[in-house]
């Protein structure tokens, strides 16, 4: 059989869910110490006086004590005064209106003391709340700005999920080819199932038919939100929700405000995906048209030439004159070069894209190199002035020389197609270091837009305005030959008129 402190406390629990019974423990002991000090000097101090100082106790007892015990101490408090303070002593009677007055007034003083204070303390827990839940509402909103796809955005609500639910999440979007889910399960598949996939369909079928009302659905141990923006429902999340979490109405919330703040940052990575995709598909076109044209172009040039040459060879009077024939017979061998060079940097370019360009490293001395491409493009450099600068102490380097051949090829191509005739193209060479070398090529052309310098190198880029021909192709692949060395290339306006290229390697002796 309890005893009665016990049916006491229990008793007094039943008013309170949230003060113990030491604190009516300590509001009686308060009043009692009070009362017992002040009572010797009952005489000294004066009725009226000893009330204002048990009413003090009362209000300082506020600092510490919950509702229910500041009550219990506000009405002890009266009755202390009034038994023992309060002539006739030791009785609970009231013999003069004017003792009634004071016990109203003072029980009335402290009854709304106890309102305002714990007003006070609702206020300040509802703000200390809202704060909690503001920082961790502003945390998880920080780190879904930070995410960068879809799959970050879904590991950091998980992770959010868990930190602050302690719950599993599964999410589905919506398929980008039709207006059902995608059967693709996002975070915890292990939660995915038939079942549970089902009732998040027929949820977002609900959601998308223009319900905004608080839609939700349950399957087996998951309850599945919608997620929604202003203009669409993009997906379904399942969470896994206990008993406990359900009763919060404060975690509910909460939890209703991190799926609004997930369903934002999805629609904003699945619109920048989009865009992308779109930017990817306009490029490839451009992209497609612009090598459809280069290359149409150029192949056509030249099969023109291979085609009226056949022609006149095959006319009686050229199979008579010699140096007729002789001349037919370089305009074919160079519209076969002018299509090999094409063919060429196609297959130069592919090899590049798919990754399959491997190095054939050997020693490279850089003017034996360089003579050996002026060599083979002399007819082209008939109208061109060449200097060729190189030191006999030039460092050599480990190359592959057929690579480091085609860069040379395709800048001195560049150089005579770009610039006047007559003009002159200097090659030069360095040793910058006991390291590094420098080899550069530059012409005395109309040199390319400051603008336009940093385009350069890129694939099908042309300078706007410049002569028509080329496929755009040379300089990229120039630079990726270059870079694959383990090189630098640069391009800049010379003061002196013209363009400079500038390539730097690594001396490998």
């Amino acid at each position: 059989m309890r005893n009665i402190p016990e049916m006491l406390k229990t008793s007094l629990r039943k008013y309170s869910s949230h003060s113990d019974f030491s604190e009516y423990l300590i509001a009686f002991s308060v009043i009692a110490i009070g009362a017992a000090i002040c009572f010797p000097l009952r005489l000294i101090l004066g009725t009226s006086s000893i009330g204002l100082i048990l009413l003090m106790l009362v209000a300082l007892m506020a600092l510490f004590l919950g509702r229910w015990p500041l009550l219990f101490a506000a009405m002890l408090n009266v009755l202390v005064w009034d038994y023992f303070f309060q002539e006739p002593l030791f009785t609970l009677g009231v013999y003069n209106l004017e003792d009634l007055f004071a016990n109203i007034a003072d029980l009335i003083v402290a009854i709304v003391f106890v309102i305002l204070i714990t007003r006070v303390r609702r206020s300040q827990a509802i703000l200390r709340k809202s704060q909690e839940r503001l920082t961790i509402l502003y945390n998880f909103l920080e780190s879904m700005n930070n995410a960068k796809s879809i799959g970050e955005v879904v590991r950091i609500s998980e992770g959010g999920l868990k930190q602050h639910f302690g719950q599993e999440a599964v999410i589905y979007l919506k398929d980008k080819n039709s207006r059902r889910l995608a059967g693709r399960p996002y975070g915890n598949s292990g939660l995915h199932n038939p079942a549970r996939f089902s009732v998040a369909g027929n949820l977002f079928f609900e959601a998308s038919t223009g319900n905004t009302g608080d839609l939700k659905s349950e399957a087996e141990d998951i309850t599945f939100y919608p997620l929604r923006d202003p203009r669409e429902t993009i997906g379904i999340i399942g969470i896994v929700l206990n008993t406990s979490l359900t009763s919060d109405e404060d975690k509910i919330i909460l939890l209703k405000s991190f799926i609004t703040i997930i369903a934002s940052t999805l629609v904003r990575e699945i619109t920048i995906e989009k865009d992308i995709e779109k930017g990817l598909l306009e490029h490839s076109e451009k992209l497609f048209q612009a090598v459809l044209n280069s290359v149409s172009h150029e192949l056509r040039t030249p099969i023109a030439i291979i085609s009226a040459a056949v022609d006149n060879l095959k006319h009686i009077r050229t199979s008579s004159e010699t140096i007729k024939r002789d001349q037919i017979c370089t305009e074919l061998e160079s519209a076969s070069n002018r299509l090999n060079n094409l063919v060429e940097n196609i297959l130069d370019m592919s090899r590049i894209e798919s990754g399959l360009l491997k190095l054939n490293l050997q020693v490279c001395d850089i003017a034996d190199l360089v003579g050996s491409v002026v060599n083979d493009l002399k007819p082209e450099l008939c109208c061109h002035r060449l200097n060729i600068s190189i030191p006999e102490n030039l460092l050599l380097i480990r190359a592959d020389v057929s690579l480091l051949r085609q860069v040379l090829i395709n800048l001195i191509r560049n150089a005579i197609m770009y610039t006047p005739e007559g003009t002159a193209i200097e090659i030069n060479a360095v040793n910058e270091s006991s390291e590094t070398i420098s080899l550069s090529i530059k012409d005395y052309g109309p040199g390319v837009p400051e603008e336009n310098l940093e385009h350069l190198f890129e694939k099908f880029y042309r300078v706007p305005g410049s002569k028509s021909g080329g496929t755009g192709l040379g300089l990229a692949i120039v630079r990726a030959f270059v870079e694959a060395h383990g090189g630098i290339i640069r391009a800049s306006n010379d003061p002196l008129g013209g363009l400079k290229i500038i390539m730097k390697f690594k001396s490998g002796i």
